[in-house]
Formats: structure tokens, sequence, C-alpha cells
């Protein structure tokens, strides 16, 4: 399986939108942005792996691996600030499009923000 750009993003702003407190989140939580539990088993390993979110340890469910999601880290926050706004994220698709389409989370971030400072002006 590829890692999906996109679907990290649009789960990162569900965590943010979902309150933990108020009820579980886990891979139901993310049905409707993708209906395949295992990408989005994958997708939840993937942003834990990165340090953006804190969860349960993982709950076996046949081959699929699900967690209790508890919330955003402040890594988590900042990249997803850094991706937020539409148009940003659009910006910064086109140039990893532009250089093959494959890139580490971490140079998604620096052309988001890269992208940020040209519209403030530093």
């Amino acid at each position: 399986m590829k890692r999906d750009l996109n679907l990290l993003r649009n789960m990162l702003l569900r965590i943010e939108e979902l309150d933990a407190t108020k009820g579980k989140i886990t891979i139901d939580s993310f049905l409707d942005l993708c209906n395949n539990p295992s990408l989005i088993s994958l997708h939840i390993k993937l942003l834990i792996d990165d340090g953006f979110i804190e969860t349960s340890e993982p709950i076996h469910c046949g081959l699929i691996s699900d967690y209790w999601i508890y919330r955003l880290t402040s890594t988590g926050y900042d990249y997803l600030d850094a991706i937020r706004n539409p148009s940003i994220w659009k910006n910064t698709l086109n140039k990893i499009e532009s250089v093959g389409g494959s890139v580490t989370l971490d140079i998604v971030k620096s052309i988001a923000v890269s992208i940020i400072k040209g519209h403030l002006g530093i």
C-alpha cells in the first residue's frame, strides 16, 4: 500500500474536529474518507510513527490493527497548521508533483511553510 498524503491530511483534520472526550476516535471515524480499513490502519500507524498523534496500544481485529486516538500532539498540530489551508495544500501538492510526487512528510511541511512565508513576505 502507498502512503496517501491527502488521506493523512484529512485524517488529521478529522482528529482535530472530533472530541475524544465525547467518543472514541477509531478506524470507524474515517470510513467516510476511505472505505478501506486496512489503508486507514496503515495511515494511523504512520501518524503514530511521526509522533503526530497519541493512541492506545493496538487493538487487533483480525489482520487489522485499530487504535483509540487520544489526541493530536504538538508536532501533529504544527504539521496540520502548515497544510490546513486548501490553497496552500494545493500549491504544496503541485510542487511535490513537479519532482515526481514522492517526498517525506518533513519535506511536505517545509514546502507548505515556504509557501506560507512567501504569502507573508518573509
